[in-house]
Order: structure tokens, then sequence, then C-alpha cells
């Protein structure tokens, strides 16, 4: 007596499919992945200091969304000094060769953006 249908011979059959569909899905999302991935690292350089490239000005990123941080900005010819910035793209003066959070200066954290200090 013979079964039909059985098991073995339906694994058989959806073996070559089954092969097919995956190396379709394989090649769908290596193509997907790989314009997405190069246009954020275009579009993004990262948090905190970012030297001007292409004619725009260097400028802080701070990445944290519900802080304002004092921030060290290093600069040459002229003195350095202390700037509140907040949430965001600050851009930063002309002459800035560096910048970082200084946690030391007021406990780090500051209110209003835009302030200065020594």
């Amino acid at each position: 007596m013979k079964l039909r249908g059985s098991l073995a011979t339906t694994a058989l059959r959806r073996a070559p499919r089954l092969g097919l569909a995956a190396v379709a899905l394989a090649g769908a999302l290596a193509c997907s992945t790989v314009t997405p991935a190069t246009a954020a690292a275009e579009r993004i350089q990262g948090c905190g200091w970012n030297e001007s490239q292409n004619g725009e000005r260097a400028y802080y990123e701070h990445c944290a969304t519900n802080t304002n941080v004092w921030i060290q900005v290093k600069r040459w010819p002229r003195a350095d000094y202390h700037r509140c910035v907040g949430p965001g793209r600050t851009n930063l003066d002309l002459d800035a060769t560096g910048a970082w959070y200084d946690s030391n200066y007021q406990g780090g954290l500051c209110s209003h953006p835009g302030d200065t200090g020594p």
C-alpha cells in the first residue's frame, strides 16, 4: 500500500523552492541595506566636536535630548572659553580648533544655551 503525499515525498518537492526563496531573500536584503547605511554615514558625523568641512563652520553636536551642558571651546589664537549648548547642533567660532563636554565646569549642566564663561 502506497501513501499519497507522504512526508518524504512532500519534503523532496519543497526543497528546491525553499532554497530559491532563501537566495532571493538574501539578495533582496543585501541590496536594501547598502544605500541607507552609506547615506547615514555621510549625513551624521557624530556627537561632540565636528571639524569644518566643505565650507561649513565647525560645530558641536549635543546628542542628548533632555539636557543643556557646558562645553569648553578651544580657539587659536584667541583664548579658550566655556559655552552652554542645548540638544542638537551648535555652530562654533571660525577660529575654533576643538570642543568637548566639560563636567568639571559648574557641574557640567547649564540652563541657558548661548551663555558663555571663562
